[in-house]
Parts: C-alpha cells; sequence; structure tokens
C-alpha cells in the first residue's frame, strides 16, 4: 500500500512540476503586461502618506544584527526573481544591487522600462532596488522585487552591509550602468 501512495504521490509532483514549467513563464508574461501598464500612469509614483498632526516618539535605534559576529554564519536572505521573469531555478543567478538615488519619478520610468524590458526577456540577476527614497517601494513590492531603503548613505557606507544580508556581488546605477561597487576576490584583494 505504502508502494502506491508513493507512486500515486510522485506523479502528482511530476504533474505539478510540468505544470510549473508551463505556467511559469505564462505569468511572468502577465505581470511584465501589467507592469508596462502601470509604468504608464502618471500617478504611479505619487506616494501620499498622510501623517497624524504632531511628532510622535522618536524611533528606536536598534543595532543591526550584521555588527554581530554570529551574524558570518548566517546565510544570506532569498532574493526573489519578480514576478515579471521566470526561471526554474533562480538561485544560480547572482544579486546585484540597483541604485535608484533620488531622482525625478518621471526620469524614473524609462530607464526602469528599459531593465525590466531586458530582465523579463533574459533574466540575468536577481535585482534588490536601493532606494534612496520610499517613492517606489509599493510598485516594487507589487511586483515582487526586493529592496533596501539607503537613504543618504555613501554606497561604500552599505554596500558591505548588502552583500552580508542579501549575498549581493555588486550594485550598479539605473540611469548610468555605471559599477558603483564590487566585490572584491581574494585575488584583488591580495593585490
Amino acid at each position: 500500500m505504502t508502494d502506491a501512495m508513493d507512486a500515486g504521490t510522485l506523479g502528482r509532483l511530476r504533474r505539478l512540476a510540468r505544470e510549473n514549467q508551463q505556467m511559469g513563464p505564462r505569468m511572468a508574461q502577465l505581470e511584465f503586461r501589467e507592469m508596462r501598464r502601470e509604468l504608464e500612469s502618471p500617478e504611479l509614483f505619487d506616494l501620499s502618506i498622510d501623517f497624524e498632526e504632531g511628532a510622535g516618539p522618536d524611533a528606536p535605534q536598534l543595532e543591526s544584527i550584521l555588527t554581530e559576529p554570529v551574524s558570518r554564519h548566517l546565510p544570506p536572505l532569498n532574493v526573489p526573481l519578480g514576478r515579471i521573469a521566470w526561471l526554474e531555478e533562480p538561485q544560480r543567478l547572482p544579486v546585484i544591487g540597483i541604485y535608484l538615488g533620488d531622482r525625478d519619478p518621471e526620469r524614473i520610468r524609462n530607464p526602469f522600462g528599459d531593465l525590466m524590458h531586458a530582465h523579463h526577456a533574459e533574466p540575468f540577476a536577481r535585482l534588490v532596488f536601493l532606494c534612496q527614497r520610499f517613492r517606489m517601494v509599493p510598485f516594487l513590492g507589487r511586483f515582487g522585487f526586493a529592496f533596501e531603503h539607503v537613504g543618504d548613505q555613501d554606497v561604500a557606507d552599505f554596500a558591505p552591509r548588502l552583500h552580508r544580508r542579501f549575498g549581493m556581488i555588486q550594485i550598479r546605477d539605473l540611469f548610468s550602468s555605471r559599477l558603483l561597487w564590487q566585490l572584491e576576490t581574494p585575488a584583488e584583494a591580495d593585490s
């Protein structure tokens, strides 16, 4: 009886894997179409949040766990591919940070759309969007992308932390594609 159950379970698992291979690319195509449609909306990056009158208490200053020695033994967080792309094994792709800076939202649309088109057509990395402001956070979250608020910090200050947190190997500027930071390999560090 156990062999029959195992064969039935194995058959269901194979069917689910086949369906995933068929439906994954279709779902990514639908999500990409929706993203392109949203990118055309004039209100896309209008983040309007109503805060209560008066200032609340100061936010507590918490130490990052990444400053603790034990953090070197923690695995990096899983970085999703985003719902507009599909691969059977996305974890094989490198993690790259895309620095957005504090640009006018209207100027973000075209370079961001171009990057998303390339990412959808042939995924080349798992992307973490590095936001100086919160404008794009709801949009990025809706499409399953990882993001990190870096504020006004210098890239050199937050890059090592993001490497430990996400396994990030490089950071590039969205607008120029210029390499802003890259993980040194042991051979590079010795020279």
